[in-house]
C-alpha cells in the first residue's frame, strides 16, 4: 500500500514584537547629525503654531465682453489669439472659395463670365493647381450685389467678420477690450500667445453691488519636486538636487530659491475656486480657519503680485481662453526687413509668398574696366545705370507723412530694358495697408519699429478649439528678431566703352 501526502505551504507575516512603541519613536542612529540636519532645513525655527484647515472667501466673477460686438468673437468661448489676430477673410479657406464659386458659377450674368477678375488666382499651395480653373467665391461674395446673385448662394457666411487688427505701421496687433467698467488694453502684440500679463486696464474693476455668500473651500499643500518632507525628515527626491545650484554673487535669485525651499517650503497653500475663462476674477475677502478652529483675515499684498495687472487691484486676476498648443500651419508668408545704410533704405525681401519660395536669381557680375594704355584713338561711350536690383527687393525710403517720418515703400524701375519698365509689385499682404487708398502710399513703416539687426514677418494658418470643442481657424502675422538685416551691395552708374572710331 503506497501512502501519499500533500503538503502545503503558506506564507504568513509574523511581526518580530507585538510592541509598536518603538517604530513610532522613529531612533536615529546619529541624532546629532538628524538635530544638525534639522537646523540646516530651518526646522529647528519653526512654531508651535496650527496649520490651515479652510477658507472662506468671498468672490466675485465679471465677464469679458464680446470683442466689438461680434458674438463669434466671444472671449469665454474664442482664444484671444484668434480674436485678436483674425483677418476679415480667415472664414473663406480655400475649399470654401472653390466650391461656392463653382455654385454661383450658373448664377452668373453673361457680361460677368468672362470678367478674368472673377477667377480663381493667388491661392496658396497645394491649391494653387486651381488657379484660373474655376469662380473665386470670395470674390463673387464680395461683388454680390452688382451680379444680381441670390442670397441663399452665401447662406454660410456669417454675418460679421472680424476686425482686421494688425498696425501695418508699427507690424503688431493693437485693440482693447472691456470688462465691467474697465478698459484692457492690448498694446505692440507680435503675435503668438496671449493672457493675463498682454493687456493694460485704466482703472480698478468695480466692485458689484452684491456679492455671493461666502463659501468654505478646503486647502492643500504646496508641493513641488524637491521640497523636503512636511513633518517627518526623509531623503529628497534624487532627480531634483536643488542644491547643486551654487549660488554666488551673479546669481542671487538661485540663493534666493533655495532658502525658500528649504525654510519656507512648508509655508505656501492652495485652495481651488471654481471659475469660467473670459472673465476677471476678483477676491474681496479671504478668511482662513486653523486647525484650532481660530478665522484669520488675509489682506492681498500691495507691493507685490505674481499674476497682478497693470491697472487692476492686485487682488484681481484675468482668466484667458488662451491656447497652449495650437495647431500651425506651414509659412504662407515670409518677409525679412533690415536698414541698409549704405545704400539708405530700408529692404523687405520677399521669400515666400503663398506658401512658395521665391529665389531671388543671380545677379550677373560686371567686369570693370580694365586699365588700357593712353591712345590718341576716339572711344564712343554708353551710360550705364546704377546696379540691377532682384525682383523680390522692395524699397522704403524716409518721406514725411502728415507730418511724420516714415519709411514709405516705393516701386524701382528696372533699367536694364529699353525702354525701363517697373519692377513688379509685392505680393506679400503684409507689405500692404488695407486701409490705405488713392494718393496714400500703399505700406508705410515706422522707422522706430525696424531695429538695427532687422526683423522677419511671418504669416500662417493656426487651429485651435474652443472652449465648447468648436475648431477656429485663424491666420496669424507675426514678428520675429532677425540677427543680420538684407543688405544689397549697389553700385555707382558709369560709361561703358561701346566701340573705337578713326
Amino acid at each position: 500500500m503506497v501512502n501519499q501526502y500533500d503538503l502545503y505551504r503558506r506564507l504568513e507575516p509574523v511581526p518580530p514584537s507585538s510592541n509598536l512603541d518603538r517604530g513610532f519613536l522613529a531612533e536615529v542612529a546619529d541624532p546629532a547629525w538628524f538635530l544638525a540636519r534639522q537646523w540646516k532645513l530651518g526646522e529647528l525655527q519653526g512654531e508651535d503654531a496650527s496649520s490651515p484647515v479652510g477658507v472662506l472667501c468671498r468672490v466675485s466673477h465679471q465677464k469679458i465682453d464680446l470683442h466689438a460686438g461680434n458674438p463669434l468673437l466671444d472671449p469665454a468661448v474664442t482664444p484671444p489669439e484668434a480674436i485678436v489676430e483674425s483677418e476679415p477673410s480667415d472664414w473663406w479657406t480655400p475649399g470654401r472659395r472653390i466650391r461656392i464659386g463653382a455654385t454661383a458659377a450658373g448664377s452668373l450674368p453673361p457680361l460677368a463670365s468672362a470678367d478674368p477678375s472673377l477667377l480663381l488666382r493667388d491661392l496658396p499651395t497645394p491649391y494653387d493647381a486651381f488657379d484660373g480653373t474655376g469662380y473665386d467665391g470670395y470674390r463673387l461674395w464680395l461683388h454680390q450685389a452688382s451680379l444680381s446673385l441670390p442670397a441663399g448662394l452665401f447662406a454660410d457666411v456669417p454675418a460679421t467678420a472680424p476686425q482686421d487688427l494688425w498696425n501695418p505701421a508699427e507690424l503688431c496687433y493693437d485693440t482693447a477690450f472691456e470688462c465691467a467698467s474697465s478698459k484692457l488694453t492690448l498694446n505692440r502684440q507680435t503675435g503668438g500667445q496671449i493672457d493675463w500679463h498682454s493687456v493694460d486696464a485704466n482703472a480698478p474693476l468695480q466692485v458689484p453691488a452684491t456679492l455671493a455668500t461666502g463659501e468654505r473651500i478646503l486647502v492643500n499643500r504646496l508641493s513641488y519636486p524637491g521640497a523636503p518632507h512636511p513633518r517627518w525628515w526623509q531623503i529628497e527626491d534624487h532627480e531634483v538636487d536643488i542644491g547643486g545650484f551654487p549660488p554666488d554673487r551673479s546669481h542671487f535669485a538661485t540663493m534666493l530659491l533655495i532658502d525658500a525651499i528649504a525654510s519656507h517650503s512648508n509655508d505656501w497653500f492652495l485652495f481651488p475656486m471654481a471659475t469660467s475663462t473670459g472673465t476677471a476674477v476678483t477676491l474681496h475677502q479671504v478668511d482662513v480657519v486653523d486647525s484650532f478652529g481660530d478665522t484669520w483675515a488675509l489682506a492681498v499684498p500691495v507691493d507685490w503680485s505674481l499674476f497682478s495687472v497693470n491697472g487692476l487691484d492686485p487682488a484681481s486676476l484675468l482668466v484667458w481662453a488662451t491656447v497652449a498648443t495650437p495647431m500651425a500651419g506651414p509659412v504662407l508668408e515670409d518677409v525679412v526687413l533690415g536698414q541698409d545704410e549704405d545704400a539708405n533704405v530700408l529692404w523687405a525681401v520677399e521669400q515666400r509668398v503663398n506658401g512658395r519660395d521665391l529665389p531671388s536669381p543671380s545677379r550677373p557680375s560686371k567686369e570693370l574696366g580694365a586699365t588700357t594704355a593712353v591712345t590718341t584713338d576716339r572711344k564712343t561711350y554708353t551710360y550705364e545705370p546704377t546696379s540691377s536690383l532682384y525682383p523680390y527687393w522692395h524699397p522704403y525710403q524716409v518721406q514725411e507723412v502728415a507730418g511724420r517720418r516714415r519709411f514709405v515703400q516705393g516701386r524701382p524701375a528696372d533699367l536694364t530694358q529699353a525702354p525701363p519698365a517697373l519692377m513688379p509689385e509685392p505680393r506679400a499682404s503684409v507689405l500692404y495697408d488695407a486701409a490705405a487708398s488713392g494718393s496714400a502710399p500703399a505700406h508705410q513703416i515706422e522707422p522706430a519699429t525696424v531695429p538695427v539687426t532687422g526683423l522677419r514677418l511671418e504669416r500662417r494658418m493656426m487651429l485651435a478649439r474652443g472652449t465648447d470643442g468648436s475648431p477656429v481657424l485663424w491666420a496669424q502675422r507675426r514678428r520675429l528678431p532677425l540677427l543680420a538685416p538684407p543688405a544689397l551691395r549697389l553700385e555707382w552708374d558709369r560709361l561703358v566703352t561701346a566701340a573705337s572710331a578713326m
